[in-house]
C-alpha cells in the first residue's frame, strides 16, 4: 500500500515537474492511458497508476533502443522482456483478464496510429 502512495505521489511530481514540455513517450503514455481508461472505465488512482507503468516502459525501451545500432533481433528481444516486465507491473493493479483487456486495446490504439 505504501508503494501504491508513493507511486501516485511521484507520478503527479513527475506531472508537475515536465508540464513545459512533453517528450513523445509522455505523449503517448498519456494518449494510451486515456484511452485504456475511457474503455475500461478507470479510476483516477488506476488511470495515474497505468500512466506511469506506460511512461516507464516507454522510456526504458527508448533508452535501450536509441543510438544504439542494434538489429531487429535485439530490439525483439528488448521488447519482450519490456512487455514481461511491463505485464509483472500491471499484476500489482490488475487482474490477469484485465491485464489480457490492457494489452489488447494498447494493440488496438497503436494500429489506430498507424
Amino acid at each position: 500500500m505504501k508503494k501504491i502512495i508513493l507511486l501516485i505521489v511521484l507520478c503527479g511530481f513527475i506531472f508537475k515537474a515536465n508540464a513545459q514540455k512533453k517528450s513523445y513517450q509522455e505523449k503517448k503514455a498519456t494518449t494510451n492511458a486515456q484511452y485504456i481508461a475511457d474503455k475500461m472505465d478507470l479510476n483516477d488512482s488506476q488511470q495515474t497508476m497505468l500512466y506511469s507503468i506506460l511512461l516507464g516502459k516507454y522510456q526504458e525501451t527508448s533508452k535501450q533502443i536509441k543510438g544504439n545500432d542494434l538489429s531487429n533481433e535485439e530490439k525483439k528481444i528488448i521488447y519482450k522482456k519490456s512487455y514481461k516486465d511491463t505485464n509483472d507491473k500491471l499484476s500489482a493493479l490488475f487482474s490477469k483478464g484485465e491485464i489480457n483487456t490492457v494489452n489488447l486495446l494498447l494493440k488496438e490504439q497503436n494500429k489506430k496510429k498507424k
